[in-house]
């Protein structure tokens, strides 16, 4: 489902998203061919989010719920749900400049998805390979597969939740949930309500001519598994009909009790809800069984009914195969930037560098950057070590938009967390990767990195003889109080620039801090201006000048 490479209706597509200066979207080859697709721009105003900025940045940090609340329980006896998440622990966020902590996986689960996790033997063959040790305790089910939108017992319940939302607010900390739009859990409450037997999508009792239906994608009762156009059957999930209006006033209220209980929502796969994905996905039974495509976008009519009650609602989407753009026209305020992800593992330059130059200011701003979440490895896994995962969060985290930010990953964990357990392998913090977070959080707190415009720098050669620029990106953040540029070298040999900043202040010598060292220089503003300020990096380091 995360293979952002396909774009919708393509069968095999190698593009990557680039925009043009008209405010199209490119697709970028590794041969450099292009092209035209349609760019997103989010159409409400930037709302502010958390204690510091708009849109233009802020710092989400992801935590598994459930998890979460063992391993806390496991150091502090105390604690009994999220109300009681100690003081000490929500500062430690807190004091990392985080705007918004999502809670992941807080939803009521069922007995099927449990048992189904427990049981089938390759689902128990990953575990293993995740937690060699892991018993069958410590499998919890999938956060995914939801029974209806109340919160877990396990976690307290909703009055839990409503604590532990005063208390980041308390903080200046906002709250986001998740929401599950395409299923829900195999023995949800719909499940026994014969009014509800329309809300799934159910296998036809006639023949359409077109071959049998597949059985292993329906449950005895009729009821479809969900799924994506790239995938076999969830097993624990039931499959919805969002042709069906009755459906879709149901989930506007799922939506709204979501909304009642925070201050945003990430959106699991929300690109499923676009009327012609879910006729791709589900059209023969549905047309065989008399429904019709609806007129509208379930999303652009649920999101205003949403804001219409609970106006400040922040909308994330996770989004694959090209269609955030489609989305965001719809009202989601942040969608999920795989493409910038995916040239991060490769690292090819020239893909990289040509992806983040040629982005929009306004489609940063509204993309959610990331180097690790719940479904990706672990950076340290996938960057292979902390020199190229940390140059990597560099560039995701200083780039405008949304920076999720994953729990542990300010330690350098190498050990991913599989969603049906309650806990991850031990692993021993990385010092170094940590050391690393505490500057880079506190770099983010600067203004220009909440309300600053951006500007892409273009690397020139210092000298005829070197040619180190297409090591490095290089963009500016700046706001009319303070100015910051942003250096990364993401290659594994030294580097050598000269940057131009047209905004130098002044003239003659002027004070130029680098963060990440501290140290503080002495440069002419004119050369700055015309020559460029020459920087010299070393592989996979990052330099944040401000000016």
């Amino acid at each position: 489902k995360r293979n952002s490479s396909r774009s919708w209706g393509e069968e095999d597509s190698e593009m990557t998203q680039a925009s043009l200066s008209d405010g199209r979207a490119v697709g970028v080859s590794d041969s450099g061919a292009m092209s035209s697709q349609t760019e997103k721009s989010a159409t409400a105003a930037p709302k502010v989010v958390g204690k510091r900025g708009t849109a233009a940045g802020f710092t989400l940090y992801e935590v598994s719920s459930r998890a979460w609340l063992y391993e806390l329980k496991e150091n502090y006896p105390d604690v009994k749900t999220v109300a009681d998440v100690p003081d000490e622990v929500l500062d430690r966020i807190a004091d990392q400049n985080v705007d918004m902590v999502w809670l992941q996986g807080a939803f009521k689960l069922g007995d099927f998805g449990l048992e189904l996790d427990r049981t089938e033997t390759s689902r128990n063959d990953a575990y293993r390979k995740a937690l060699p040790d892991f018993s069958k305790e410590d499998v919890i089910g999938s956060p995914y597969a939801i029974v209806e939108y109340v919160v877990s017992d396990e976690l307290g319940g909703d009055a839990a939740m409503k604590t532990f939302r005063k208390r980041c607010a308390d903080r200046g900390m906002k709250l986001m949930l998740d929401f599950v739009p395409n299923h829900m859990a195999v023995d949800c409450v719909w499940a026994s309500q014969p009014e509800a037997a329309d809300f799934f999508v159910r296998k036809p009792n006639k023949d359409d001519g077109k071959g049998p239906w597949p059985a292993d994608m329906y449950l005895p009762d009729g009821r479809a598994h969900g799924t994506d156009p790239y995938c076999g059957a969830w097993p624990d999930t039931a499959q919805l009909n969002y042709f069906n209006p009755e459906l879709r006033k149901a989930q506007v209220a799922n939506l709204k009790r979501v909304a009642a209980l925070a201050d945003a929502m990430r959106v699991d796969m929300a690109m499923l809800l676009l009327n012609k994905v879910h006729e791709d996905v589900w059209g023969r039974e549905l047309h065989a069984n008399g429904w019709k495509k609806p007129e509208t976008e379930f999303w652009e009519d649920a999101i205003r009914d949403v804001r219409a009650e609970f106006p400040g609602t922040v909308f994330m989407a996770e989004v694959y195969w090209g269609l955030d753009a489609e989305l965001a026209k719809l009202g989601f305020d942040y969608t999920y930037d795989k493409y910038l992800y995916d040239h991060l593992v490769s690292g090819h330059m020239d893909n990289l560098r040509g992806y983040i130059c040629n982005r929009s200011e306004d489609f940063l701003r509204h993309s959610t950057h990331f180097v690790e979440n719940h479904d990706e490895p672990r950076a340290m896994e996938e960057f292979g070590g902390p020199y190229r995962a940390n140059a990597a969060a560099a560039i995701s985290f200083l780039l405008p938009g949304l920076r999720l930010m994953f729990h542990q990953q300010w330690e350098g964990c190498a050990r991913r967390l599989d969603v049906h357990l309650r806990r991850a392998a031990k692993f021993e913090p990385d010092e170094g990767t940590a050391r690393y977070y505490d500057k880079l959080n506190s770099i983010l707190a600067h203004d220009a990195f909440h309300n600053g415009n951006w500007s892409y720098v273009h690397a020139q050669h210092p000298t005829d003889g070197e040619h180190g620029g297409w090591r490095v990106v290089a963009w500016r953040m700046y706001t009319s109080e303070e100015r910051f540029l942003v250096v990364v070298n993401y290659t594994d040999g030294d580097a050598a620039v000269r940057l131009q900043l047209p905004d130098a202040p002044g003239n003659g010598e002027i004070s130029v801090k680098e963060f990440m060292s501290g140290k503080s220089y002495e440069r002419d503003a004119n050369e700055m201006r015309v020559r460029g300020l020459l920087v010299v990096l070393r592989a996979w380091g990052v330099q944040v000048f401000k000016y």
